[in-house]
């Protein structure tokens, strides 16, 4: 029975729309706001949605470049069914074998594609010696659902007056910890940029800048091809700037043989522990350079848009290099100065094996808390933050990955505290 009434629940978030599903996932990660239960089966539409015709998807490439854009060199691979696939761009649905949706999300679904590049002779050079080379590419072709950008604004339009009568009429301690209208304009913020693509081309090439992909191993250039270039820890997909509109944005195609992280998170043998090892140390240096280098981070890295590409070492037979492909960059942030601030001060303490001190600072620097004004109680909550720092540091000493670590149970301890003693967290 529960089961069926999930099932119907999930089904009706997907019926109500784009930004009703995109809250339902950010719902999924409040384990200080809502059971875990409730978190666990909302963080399903995390992988799946639903997809929309072919016939769509046409109108769409139409109305982006034009009747003539498969003779411009744009083709896109038709499904041989109904579609269905809930893989992102690093493999092919289940029900989509023959190529087409690679995947659906809450704005867009992605087919595979192609795209063939002829060289611009206009301005021409004199060396006639040579032909000119066509390129043809993979790539991934990334379109907006219908109507997604009037659907977003009826459903941000019905959560604001909800958000603000249950903020006004509801005088319960948990409405004040949520801070519901604050929480919906940065939700509202987040929502608007996914339903315009170019954001997301711009983005991408952002990321591409910082983390220095632009000419590196994953560019379709020969210079790559010698043997002093090794593949890079971290890309991310190249946009093709000249097919890009609000609606529609192409570009480069993981390939087939990039695998959803959580396959590898999955994999518990020697092998697989030793592989997840390698991979933590490139994707918290990412985030940390995100969040401490660049200001400009992703934010909207749940496993689903994160790829693993493995790739034979060059110059040792035996060595398996490991490229991290990030994708899905409409949702990036930077974060304001006395937001970085607390996150250096309380990351600090952190790795300084400092609980207590972490504690006190989420306590003083929450934007709401009830904390202080139970007897013991900022002692009580630092306290278990310590404790809770303490288990982490132990377990690392121990030699232990960061999966077999736990970390995600260690941070729902962190926010099962916050519930309990009333301390706001940043929505």
């Amino acid at each position: 029975a529960s089961d069926l009434a999930w099932t119907y629940t999930l089904h009706t978030l997907q019926s109500l729309g784009p930004a009703f599903v995109k809250l339902a996932q950010w719902a999924a990660t409040r384990r200080d706001l809502f059971p875990v239960h409730v978190c666990n089966r909302l963080s399903e539409l995390h992988d799946t949605a639903w997809i929309h015709d072919w016939k769509h998807t046409h109108d769409a490439l139409v109305d982006a470049f034009g009747e003539d854009y498969e003779a411009r060199g744009l083709v896109v691979a038709k499904s041989g069914g109904s579609g269905g696939g809930n893989t992102m761009y690093g493999g092919i649905g289940e029900n989509d074998k023959n190529g087409g949706v690679l995947g659906s999300g809450s704005a867009a679904q992605v087919h595979r594609g192609t795209l063939t590049i002829s060289p611009d002779i206009s301005g021409g050079s004199n060396d006639t010696s040579s032909t000119p080379r066509t390129r043809t590419r993979n790539v991934a072709i990334k379109v907006l659902h219908p109507n997604t950008r009037q659907l977003v604004a009826r459903d941000l339009d019905l959560i604001r007056h909800v958000a603000h009568f249950v903020d006004r009429c509801l005088p319960f301690e948990i409405v004040k910890m949520l801070s519901l209208p604050r929480a919906v304009s940065n939700f509202a913020d987040t929502i608007e940029r996914q339903v315009d693509l170019r954001i997301e081309g711009r983005n991408l090439e952002s990321f591409r800048r910082n983390f220095g992909c632009i000419g590196c191993y994953c560019e379709d250039d020969e210079s790559t091809t010698s043997s002093h270039h090794h593949p890079r820890a971290i890309n991310f997909p190249r946009p093709e700037m000249e097919w890009m509109s609000e609606r529609v944005l192409v570009e480069e195609y993981a390939g087939d043989d990039a695998l959803p992280i959580s396959r590898y998170l999955a994999d518990d043998s020697p092998e697989g522990l030793e592989v997840r090892k390698r991979l933590a140390g490139p994707l918290l240096r990412a985030f940390l350079k995100m969040v401490f280098v660049d200001n400009f981070i992703h934010a909207d890295l749940h496993p689903g848009n994160v790829l693993v590409r493995a790739i034979p070492n060059r110059t040792n037979s035996q060595r398996v290099d490991h490229t991290i492909i990030f994708l899905d960059a409409g949702i990036a942030t930077s974060l304001l100065p006395n937001d970085r601030r607390n996150l250096r001060d309380l990351f600090k303490a952190v790795v300084l094996n400092d609980g207590y001190s972490a504690g006190a600072l989420m306590v003083e620097r929450a934007r709401y808390e009830r904390c202080t004004s139970i007897p013991g109680g900022k002692h009580a909550f630092a306290t278990g933050v310590s404790n809770i720092v303490s288990e982490f540091h132990d377990r690392r000493k121990q030699g232990l990955t960061l999966g077999a670590v736990r970390v995600g149970a260690l941070l729902g301890k962190v926010l099962d505290l916050c519930r309990r003693y009333g301390v706001g967290s940043v929505p």
